[in-house]
């Protein structure tokens, strides 16, 4: 009779139950609890079967989730976890064997694929007993969000700050939303939280360059769906020019002239001019049509150089387009300057240098140097332009060939130079002590026979045709000038014609004598 008892009983806590739905919580605290605390467990009293719906399937709105629990110690404590958060309907929730119905609001939970962790625990027992059930569904209570461009249309004009038109729909109340121009995010829009419908979102058209743009528009959800539009539109600011003739560091000079073409939905503009934060006179609120313009601006007035310009483009509205360049006055440009004199190629003693200097200045800075060393008495000497002389004793250089090189720099530092080699010619001391030494010895003789009250007419006329073949000679040999013949001469020659001349004087009277005695 005990038999029967235990085995009514057995077979009685093992038969199936009907599909029973699990009330929710209601006053559930909501607790985190780590995955890895609640997930592992295997106990062999506690089973657990999915009914349905199919795991890894999708989950939209309220669904149920049907688990068959069976346990052989009697009533459970389930805890549902999402994503190893306490789902707050089933947290601690007592159930008995059987099967049951989970009912999980979806729209409350993110989207996309999310761990659900079912933990069963008995603690009638010690240890209790302990069960985890894993599934994993794809929760989609979105669907991606659409947008259409309203305006621009393709043949409107976007001018200054203007207004695109979208028509987002979503089951969102809110998107994000990006617009960029040519691949660029605007700053108006990025990232940006706004409402689902038609709406109007303004930005800057000024700061893009005139003509065709490619605006294209993005939003997303919450859950990363995305929806795309894009559209190419005509940009017009109202006030815009480009400067065709000059770009940076360009050089200017007199009255220059430029061509402007202005970008505008009127007839006309206004167009001034800046230089150093001072405004060009003739430059002031010149009128430019649409379009190609050609301009004047006098530089003349403005210094040599670099130069922060200015150019401003504005209408009567108060709209205004600036362009910045630094640009180059040189009105008088780099100065030449050329030898004119002396022609020959030999100078001597306090010679002097003729050199033609071509410059719009007024006036000029020379300085000369000989092998690269400035001459001391023609160091920045202030000269006018045209044909310059200027002298310097060669004597305090060496005799030998020079290199005399001439820099003329104008006030604004732009130089021109020349060079030129010569021959440096000066008699040094010792060869004028030697020449007249002897020329004294060479003369001693004559004299010698004039105090005896000898002829001295033949020594004298020996004497003459001496230097005439002498010179004759120097004449041959191309040596016609001064300044040659100061260049050829040297310690060498002096002695070898002196000694020459002594020793004919004395030949002479030797022979002269010898006459007088026979």
């Amino acid at each position: 009779m005990t038999l029967l008892f235990v085995t009514v009983m057995v077979f009685g806590l093992l038969q199936s139950h009907p599909s029973t739905d699990v009330p929710a919580a209601t006053s559930a605290t909501v607790r985190h609890v780590s995955q890895f605390s609640t997930s592992g467990f295997d106990s062999e009293n506690i089973t657990v079967a999915l009914l349905s719906p199919a795991n890894q399937s999708e989950l939209v709105g309220t669904v149920n989730i049907t688990l068959n629990v069976t346990s052989t110690n009697g009533p459970l404590n389930l805890t549902l976890f999402i994503e190893g958060e306490i789902y707050p309907a089933y947290n601690s929730t007592e159930i008995a064997p059987g099967e049951h119905n989970f009912t999980i609001d979806t729209t409350t939970l993110r989207e996309g694929r999310l761990n659900f962790t079912f933990y069963l625990e008995n603690r009638s027992y010690s240890p209790p007993d302990r069960e985890s059930y894993h599934l994993v569904f794809l929760i989609n209570n979105h669907g991606p969000p659409r947008v259409v461009m309203l305006r621009p249309g393709i043949d409107d004009v976007f001018t200054g700050m203007d207004n695109i038109t979208l028509n987002i729909t979503a089951d969102y109340d809110q998107v994000y939303l990006n617009i960029s121009v040519n691949g660029e995010i605007t700053p108006e829009f990025n990232q940006t939280l706004v409402p689902v419908g038609v709406g109007n979102y303004t930005i800057n058209g000024s700061r893009y360059d005139n003509g065709q743009n490619l605006i294209e528009v993005v939003v997303w959800t919450e859950e990363g769906l995305t929806a795309k539009a894009s559209r190419e539109v005509t940009f017009l600011d109202y006030v815009r020019f480009s400067i065709l003739d000059l770009t940076q560091y360009s050089e200017i000079s007199g009255t220059y002239e430029f061509r402007v073409k202005v970008f505008t939905p009127f007839e006309s503009i206004f167009f001034t001019a800046y230089v150093d934060g001072q405004l060009v006179p003739d430059m002031k609120n010149v009128t430019l049509s649409a379009g190609v313009s050609e301009v004047s601006m006098d530089t003349t007035w403005m210094s040599e150089g670099e130069h922060n310009f200015t150019f401003c483009a504005y209408d009567g509205l108060g709209h205004i387009d600036r362009a910045k360049m630094i640009l180059v006055v040189n009105n008088h440009g780099a100065p030449s300057v050329s030898f004119v004199g002396p022609k020959q190629d030999i100078v001597a003693g306090m010679a002097t240098f003729s050199i033609n200097i071509e410059s719009t200045w007024d006036h000029v800075m020379l300085s000369v140097y000989v092998d690269d060393e400035v001459v001391p008495t023609l160091d920045n000497v202030t000269v006018a332009p045209g044909v310059c002389n200027f002298s310097f004793d060669v004597g305090a250089y060496s005799k030998w060939q020079h290199t005399v090189k001439v820099v003329v720099t104008t006030p604004e530092g732009l130089e021109a130079e020349t060079s030129r080699d010569f021959g440096f010619a000066s008699m040094k001391i010792e060869e004028i002590v030697s020449g007249v030494a002897l020329l004294a010895v060479a003369f001693l003789i004559p004299l010698y026979r004039l105090k005896q009250r000898k002829p001295v007419f033949t020594m004298l006329l020996v004497n003459l045709l001496f230097f005439a073949v002498t010179g004759g000679l120097f004449v041959v040999l191309g040596v016609t000038t001064f300044e040659l013949l100061v260049w050829h001469i040297n310690l060498a020659s002096i002695w070898a014609i002196g000694t020459a001349l002594v020793f004919t004087n004395w030949l002479f009277h030797l022979i002269l004598e010898e006459e007088s005695r026979g």
